[in-house]
Formats: C-alpha cells, structure tokens, sequence
C-alpha cells in the first residue's frame, strides 16, 4: 500500500501545493494521504488550504491544537503570539472550511494492509497537545506500543521529521509541511509504501518570500514574520 504522510501544514499554500507536486512527479498515485493534524493557524492561506484538503477523497485526517484552537476559541497553553494567527483565523475562516475542521477526529485507528496504524498529532498518552519527541525513551516507546497496539504510529507536532523502529514497530513524524523547525526552510513529507517498508523522507523547496509577504499584507505581527521558522 502506498502512503503519503504530511503534517503541520500551518495554513502555507505554497508548501502544500509543492509537496503535491513532488508526490506526483516522483511517486505519482498514492492509495492514501494521512495527516496528523495542525491544517490551520500560525500561516496566512487557512481557507485554501482547508478547500484543497477536504475535496481529497482519500485523505485519512485528525486534527491538531491549532485546528482545536480555531473551532472552540481555547487557546490555553499556545503562544500568546501564535494565539493571535488563531484569532485571525477564526475571523477569516468559512463556515464550510470551520465545519471541516470541527468534524475532524482526534485520532484515527486504522487497518492499511497487514498493519495497524495509529494517526494522531500529539501521542497516546495526550492525542492533542501531546509530543513524541525524537529522542523518546524506549520505556515510553514500549509503553506506547502497547498501550495501543498499533505497528505503526504517525504522528506531528514537533515539525521535526524523524523515524524511530521498536522491536519491529515504528513511530513516524514526516515533519512539518508548512513551518519545518529543523533548520531546513524546505517542506517535509513521507513517501511510504508497507509492502516493501518503504519509508523515504522529502524535502521540497517552495516560496518562502510568497508566505511571508501575504503574512505581512494580512498584518501578521512582525516578530513573526521575521522568525517563521524558528517560533
């Protein structure tokens, strides 16, 4: 089975529409894209990125904090200069595209193939605001693994990607498509296909001066702007 997994879109067109592209000139038609949450805040494109990603028929999506924080107005615990791309978001944002968001799960438990895969974007232990960290312990690994029972987890959050295997199972952070936090100002995404393991990260190259000029136009605060991919 041939898989896409993305990530921390955080509102950024431009990266989206690259990583598809990419997807398609290099692996072409995947059975399945899965995403781990966070489609919204933080970015300037909230409604386009919600109107490409709910017309995909074979999209597997949870939600993230920010995609939490848009449809209930908590922002407990978020940046206070974060918090502000969720205000405006929840000011710009379409009903249809609010609704998307609100009737996204928190977490998914699916069956692809002969494994059980577990899509979140925190961890098991907070499937929202939690954080599978590269350099989880092994105690915490196990005690994930069997907690859920799943061969596979996916999930976001640190915006980090990163491949850790257990005893034959494996947790799977495909990065952050839309504000990559690994000193490579390049979207991220996995190409994945469980009949022969094959799991290959991507790094894309998009207009990153396209992003922050329509942050700027939309009177995003500066500090922002001039810290994109480090905040």
């Amino acid at each position: 089975m041939r898989l896409m997994l993305i990530s921390d879109i955080h509102a950024n067109l431009p990266a989206l529409e690259e990583v598809f592209y990419h997807l398609k000139e290099n692996f072409g038609s995947v059975d399945y894209i899965l995403c781990a949450g966070d489609l919204v805040g933080i970015g300037p494109y909230p409604n386009e990125v919600c109107n490409i990603m709910r017309k995909i028929k074979n999209l597997i999506c949870v939600k993230g904090e920010f995609d939490q924080a848009v449809t209930d107005g908590n922002l407990k615990g978020i940046d206070p200069l974060l918090a502000e791309t969720i205000k405006w978001t929840s000011k710009v944002i379409t009903e249809e595209n609010m609704d998307f968001l609100f009737d996204l799960d928190g977490y998914k438990t699916i069956k692809l193939g002969r494994f059980n895969v577990l899509l979140l974007h925190g961890s098991p232990d907070d499937y929202l605001n939690g954080e599978i960290v590269k350099m989880e312990p092994l105690e915490n690994l196990h005690r994930y693994f069997e907690k859920t029972n799943a061969d596979i987890i996916v999930c976001g959050q640190g915006h980090v990607p990163f491949l850790k295997e257990y005893n034959g199972r494996y947790v799977i952070n495909a990065g952050s498509v839309g504000q990559p936090k690994d000193d490579i100002s390049k979207a991220s995404y996995v190409f994945m296909d469980t009949d022969n393991m094959e799991i290959s990260f991507q790094r894309v190259t998009y207009n990153v001066t396209e992003v922050l000029n329509k942050m700027a136009e939309e009177n995003f605060p500066e500090t922002l702007i001039n810290n994109f991919h480090i905040i």
